[in-house]
């Protein structure tokens, strides 16, 4: 059971950004509130299918919603960031800080650091190294740029980013400036920092995992209303490409229920870092059917060595918390 669930959460949230992101031209806010409409509905489910009943109490409820709240956030700073550098560079530079953002935050809240030995910190201290080498690496891909992206008939570049049809019907690199480049940098580091911190008022609360999830859902869905409306960008999409922003909210929430159950198995430490090899996933689909960057490409393959370094780095760092 602890393997099917590990599997499920590592396949469930490899894929739910990439299919978010898959059809092009979507509005980052209106993918995002599609994505929370979908975790909804499938909290909805859970929570009826498991029995429990919701309580309103300030630890049962409102510490999980603030942290749903939290969760949107980062999930609007990761589409940005998916947008504006590609999703392989993005997901490789917010995930190891998922890790680090979690594991500070159980050394200052759940004194998770008390009982480490000289050995423990050493050890941390030379992942923390692999992390930092990692991004870098995977900053350092972009100078590497790739003058031929997709070839025809595949899928295209999302609106916005550096990338933009050729006449040819391919997609070529147009005149990403560093400064844009260091923007969606910034967005896949406040991703990392967010999607790192959301459950801790949930953890907080110290309430059971079937209790804290549907206000945390609510939460999320809240601040993805929050972030749609006032931009008057378009809500109302097409049948296809609502099912499509549905269904990755619904694979969202597949993979953070399994995510729960696994952690009440294995711990938080192991549990939270086995999710991080979603990680391999979306650099993979990233790479390979979005072609941000080039397969084989020079920028592709800096871009690998160093998902793979910081991956390391960040999964030595949640296997010792």
């Amino acid at each position: 059971m602890t393997a099917l669930l590990a599997l499920i959460t590592v396949v469930s949230w490899g894929t739910w950004i990439p299919l978010a992101q898959a059809v092009p031209g979507v509005p980052q806010r209106s993918r995002t509130f599609y994505v929370t409409v979908g975790n909804v509905a499938f909290a909805t489910v859970a929570l009826v299918a498991s029995g429990d009943h919701l309580v309103f109490g300030w630890r049962e409820f409102w510490l999980p919603l603030v942290g749903g709240l939290v969760w949107t956030g980062g999930n609007y700073s990761a589409f940005r960031a998916s947008e504006i550098i590609g999703l392989a560079r993005a997901a490789g530079s917010w995930t190891p800080l998922n890790i680090i953002t979690a594991f500070v935050w159980g050394a200052l809240l759940f004194g998770e650091l008390n009982s480490f030995s000289g050995s423990r910190f050493a050890v941390v201290s030379v992942a923390l190294v692999f992390v930092l080498v990692g991004v870098l690496l995977i900053v350092r891909s972009q100078d590497a740029r790739p003058a031929d992206v997709l070839a025809p008939g595949t899928v295209s570049a999302p609106a916005g980013s550096p990338y933009e049809l050729a006449p040819a019907g391919r997609v070529t690199l147009v005149s990403a400036s560093a400064g844009t480049y260091h923007r969606g940098l910034l967005w896949a580091i406040s991703a990392g920092v967010l999607w790192g911190s959301y459950f801790v008022p949930a953890q907080w609360a110290k309430v059971p995992t079937q209790v804290a999830n549907f206000p945390l859902a609510l939460g999320i869905l809240a601040a993805g209303l929050t972030l749609a409306l006032p931009a008057r960008e378009p809500v109302r999409l097409s049948l296809r490409v609502t099912a499509v922003q549905l269904t990755a909210g619904l694979l969202f929430g597949i993979g953070n229920l399994a995510l729960l159950g696994l952690v009440s198995r294995v711990g938080t430490g192991v549990g939270f870092t086995i999710a991080q090899l979603s990680l391999l996933v979306n650099a993979s689909i990233g790479i390979w059917v979005f072609k941000v960057p080039r397969p084989g490409s020079r920028a592709a393959r800096i871009a690998l060595a160093g998902i793979l370094i910081a991956g390391v780095g960040g999964g030595v760092i949640g296997a010792v918390r």
